[in-house]
């Protein structure tokens, strides 16, 4: 079973990254350079603050395929991005440099990963407005795929403490919620 519920986190996973790439190469999707490197960082944050802090092996394979998946879109980024820099991108920047201080005073990769989902969650706010204003501005399916593979990882992760699972809740309620914005279209 839990090889099963593996394979299904890693196709699910990998296909929302196959909707996004295939977004910005067929021009629907054109991200910010600049947010696509900050997002490429906090997932390499997220990905060494889950592996540091003992999470369950599926949270640990989710944030691998969160780190793949940013890289691939920050790569064709470069050729389907546009410039610009937001003060939301500086401020994940901000507490990606405090995330890096504290763990290295401290040694505590789990206030790491805390403070990189709270960035994440801080550069994701000019999405949601996005959304929120225009439905359509986001593909309902990227969302949908990581959504999936959250909930998958949850469900793998069976037994596991909350610190534990704290990347897939925390990727299932935020991909989750802007699916479900992107739902408004139907109507």
């Amino acid at each position: 079973m839990q090889a099963l519920l593996f394979s299904l986190i890693g196709l699910f996973g990998l296909l929302s990254y196959v909707f996004g790439v295939r977004g910005m190469l067929q021009n629907k999707y054109a991200p910010s350079v600049f947010s696509r490197v900050v997002w490429v960082l906090l997932a390499i944050n997220s990905f060494a603050g889950v592996v540091a802090s003992q999470s369950s092996d599926a949270s640990i394979f989710l944030a691998g395929i969160l780190l793949a998946g940013s890289i691939a879109m920050c790569v064709i980024s470069f050729w389907k991005g546009v410039g610009g820099v937001g003060v939301t991108e500086y401020v994940c920047l901000g507490l990606l440099g405090i995330s890096a201080v504290i763990w290295i005073l401290f040694s505590a990769p789990l206030v790491n990963l805390i403070i990189s989902l709270v960035a994440h969650f801080i550069g994701g706010i000019p999405t949601y407005k996005k959304v929120w204003i225009d439905p359509t501005s986001e593909s309902g399916a990227f969302w949908a795929m990581f959504l999936i593979a959250g909930i998958l990882s949850i469900l793998a992760s069976q037994g596991s403490e909350f610190k534990d699972i704290l990347l897939p809740v925390y990727f299932a309620l935020f991909d989750g919620s802007i699916f479900l914005l992107t739902l408004r279209r139907l109507r």
